[in-house]
């Protein structure tokens, strides 16, 4: 099912998510709507928080690599590299991020089992941008002060549209 993203200004997207015990069938029934919420809006990743679960599930289909999972730790990072970003909740903004190229990540995959594993590329990316929002981080508060001022209208317009 195809949830309603929530859009910036929401107070789910700015709030620490809980960590998820168990792969329960309540809590792959969200990842399965995440999925479809995440390929209709042509994503490449989207975090519970995204459609207003405060849960640290997230899924991601980048560079080849499918993930629906859980408790997202990053364990080892890699040199970092400055790429755009966007996310569905801060529709029509994109800005470059600096963020690790390569990542070693340990998470719970649907079945329960913790999985190891390295990441680099897009999927590293994806896979650090949906950590970030289970922390209540935007990748707009990566931004330089300066650049985040040059977007703050359009900010406060998105924040204002979802009333």
């Amino acid at each position: 099912m195809i949830r309603e993203i929530r859009l910036y200004g929401d107070p789910v997207l700015a709030a620490p998510a809980e960590t998820v015990p168990e792969m329960t069938q309540e809590v792959r029934d969200v990842l399965a709507d995440m999925w479809d919420t995440m390929t209709a809006n042509h994503c490449v990743g989207l975090s519970a928080p995204q459609i207003g679960v405060s849960l640290r599930l997230f899924v991601i289909n980048a560079g080849g690599i499918v993930i629906r999972g859980a408790n997202p730790e990053v364990l080892t990072e890699g040199t970092p590299v400055e790429d755009m970003e966007g996310s569905p909740c801060i529709p029509g903004i994109q800005r470059p991020v600096r963020r690790p190229r390569k990542i070693t990540v340990r998470y719970l995959d649907e079945s329960g089992e913790v999985i190891r594993c390295e990441l680099k590329g897009i999927a590293a990316r994806a896979f650090l941008h949906e950590k970030d929002h289970h922390e209540g981080v935007l990748f707009i508060d990566h931004l330089r002060p300066g650049v985040r001022k040059l977007i703050q209208k359009d900010l406060d317009r998105i924040a204002g549209s979802r009333t």
